[in-house]
Parts: structure tokens; C-alpha cells; sequence
């Protein structure tokens, strides 16, 4: 199976909720960074990018036994985002192959009651027994969407729901990433701004009927993961190579030279470094008027919703050029690289 088509998405951005307008507000450089209290009134503020109060007020189970003040809010976000799609899906039990974010300490993301909430909030009917989380952060959709590719190939399913969601407002969290001085600030120049936001995909197999098919708004080739050895959670020699090797056999399943790059790069230089070789070793198969975008410095660092969100901002990127190509690739700090092609019907 080289190929799966995109019929349903939606979103969740500091930046706010509609593929078109989150488009149109990075293009015009709209930044939605702020100063917040994480870490609690008596401490120092940091810089962070919140999705829009609103979108927090969405109705949750009145009972949220075992689960942490961060778990709501990412099921605040999560419930958001999920019952936007609602009303694109089909109505059958659909598997949910779910991306979340990196486990920074032990108790962190998404587990069962989580997911069971998530289900009740937003009223969608899940899967359950094919249904997957891949905690991986960044390129965690990536790999979701892998996922969907062999369940399609092993079951000759027409649907599949992919998605990914994330929130850094977590004390833990910050704290972590603010002793190793990651956080951009005062502390540190090489650093990135913290966000959050959720995605979420309808995905069709080629064994879906024509006219599915041939009304979904893109193609999504056959995406590739690589493992960086030496990532920033371990202390083996760093060689910003997997990256380039996942980009280059995402590139070999497409059809034409990608015009459109999207990045998780967040402007940490571990991460800048890694994009820049792989754009170099890669620059045969990249247009010359290609454009390459960086999301994170407009609405802040997504984690495990970037590849959702990315993929939708690619929808209205190809219908605005005609059916440019576009590359989307994501690093995660604890060595996933992954990259996925995707292009016109």
C-alpha cells in the first residue's frame, strides 16, 4: 500500500481552531507567544503559547477520578478537537491510533480513563480493541499514521481515526525542561517556547469506495521512521543524520519534487542543525522555489499535535498552489525522526 486519503481533519492551536484562518495567521507572522504563570504565582513567568480560554470550556464528565490537573486540561484540549470532527465521521466504531506527548516523569499523558473520558466528551465511537497510543511526541502522528497503514493493509478497513494532542502546561514538565535549560528566556537564547494543541485525521484505505476517495482533500504517501541514536535524552554521540535518511525515503514514494516543507523545528539549535542537513542532503528533490515552514515560531511547540496540525495546514496550502508536494518531518527528543510525503488528489 503506498498510499491513504485525508477526508476529515480538525484542529486545536494557540493560533485557534480553523485550518484556513491558522494558515493565513502564519503567513502574516501572528504570534501567539505570552507570558504565563506555569510554575505558580511566586514564581518567575515564562514564556508560553496557550490555545484560546475557550476552547477549555468544552463540557467534561462531572467525576475525573485519578486523573492530574495537566491530564484534564490535555483532556480539555483533546475533547475539543475530537468532537470537532465528529460530524465528519462515519458511523461506525472507527480504531483510533492516538500520538501523546513524551513521558518527561512516569506519570505523565494518557492512559485508559483518560481515553475512556475522551471518548464520553466527545461522543465519538471508538474502536477500542484495534485502537493504539504511541506516547513519542512530535513524530508521533507520523508514526500513528504508520500504524493506520498496516491496519488497513492486514484488515482491508475503509476508515481509520489518527490523531495527536500535547500540552507543556505541566509544572513537572516545565520544571524538567527549565533545569535543563531548554525554555527560551532569560536563561537561555538556545531554547523554545512551550504550546499545546490537538489534531485529529479521518484517514480512507484504497479500499474505500472511488467516490471517497476521489473527494478527499489530499494523498498521504507512505511515511518513514528512522531512530536518531543520539538524541537529547541519551549521551551517545549525536550524528543529525536520521532525520535526512527519513526525509529521503518519504521523498522516494512521492510522485514530484516537494514545493512545501513543514518542520517540528522549535529553535532549539539541536533541532536547527538537524533540519539544516537534511534540506542539504536532500536538495535534489526539493523545488528551488520550495518554502519551509516553521510553525513553532508563530503558536509555539506543539509536541505530539505538530504532525495533525501540519498535515492540515498542507491541505490548504495544495488547494492555494495547485498541487504542490509537501514534505512533513518531526523530531522527538527521545530519537524518533519521522517524515511523511503528502499531495494532491
Amino acid at each position: 500500500m503506498k498510499e491513504v486519503y485525508l477526508c476529515g481533519l480538525s484542529m486545536l492551536t494557540p493560533l485557534g481552531a480553523d485550518a484556513r484562518a491558522v494558515k493565513a495567521a502564519i503567513d502574516s507572522g501572528m504570534s501567539s507567544y505570552q507570558e504565563c504563570d506555569v510554575l505558580g504565582a511566586d514564581e518567575p513567568s515564562i514564556k508560553f503559547s496557550p490555545v484560546p480560554d475557550g476552547a477549555l470550556k468544552i463540557r467534561l464528565p462531572n467525576s475525573l477520578p485519578g486523573l492530574s490537573v495537566p491530564q484534564i486540561r490535555l483532556l480539555q484540549i483533546a475533547s475539543f478537537a475530537l468532537a470537532d470532527i465528529a460530524t465528519q465521521l462515519p458511523a461506525q466504531h472507527l480504531p483510533l491510533f492516538l500520538a501523546g506527548p513524551e513521558p518527561y516523569y512516569q506519570q505523565i499523558g494518557v492512559n485508559q480513563k483518560f481515553i475512556q473520558n475522551l471518548v464520553i466528551a466527545s461522543g465519538v465511537n471508538i474502536d477500542h480493541a484495534n485502537s493504539r497510543y504511541i506516547a513519542t511526541g512530535r513524530s508521533g502522528v507520523i508514526e500513528a499514521i504508520a500504524t493506520a497503514f498496516k491496519y488497513f493493509q492486514s484488515t482491508g478497513a475503509h476508515y481509520a481515526l489518527v490523531g495527536g494532542i500535547d500540552s507543556f502546561y505541566d509544572i513537572r514538565t516545565i520544571g524538567i525542561l527549565e533545569e535543563r535549560k531548554r525554555l527560551l528566556g532569560s536563561n537561555s537564547v538556545d531554547g523554545f517556547v512551550p504550546g499545546e494543541g490537538a489534531g485529529f485525521l479521518l484517514l480512507a484505505s484504497p479500499f474505500a469506495p472511488e467516490s471517497i476517495r476521489q473527494n478527499s482533500s489530499l494523498k498521504l504517501h507512505q511515511p518513514v521512521l528512522v531512530r536518531e541514536p543520539g538524541h537529547l535524552l541519551e549521551s551517545a554521540p549525536y550524528t543529525a543524520e536520521a532525520l535526512s535518511t527519513a526525509c529521503k525515503n518519504a521523498i522516494s514514494g512521492a510522485v514530484s519534487r516537494v514545493g512545501v516543507l513543514y518542520s517540528s523545528e522549535n529553535g532549539e539549535m539541536h533541532y536547527t542543525k538537524e533540519l539544516s542537513i537534511a534540506t542539504i542532503r536532500n536538495q535534489h528533490n526539493l523545488l528551488p522555489t520550495r518554502q519551509i515552514y516553521r510553525p513553532a515560531e508563530c503558536f509555539g511547540d506543539l509536541g505530539a499535535a505538530f504532525g495533525a496540525v501540519a498535515i492540515g495546514l498542507a491541505s490548504v496550502d495544495i488547494k492555494k498552489s495547485g498541487g504542490a508536494t509537501t514534505l512533513i518531518c518531526a523530531s522527538s527528543d527521545g530519537g524518533p525522526r519521522g517524515a511523511i510525503c503528502v499531495s494532491a488528489i
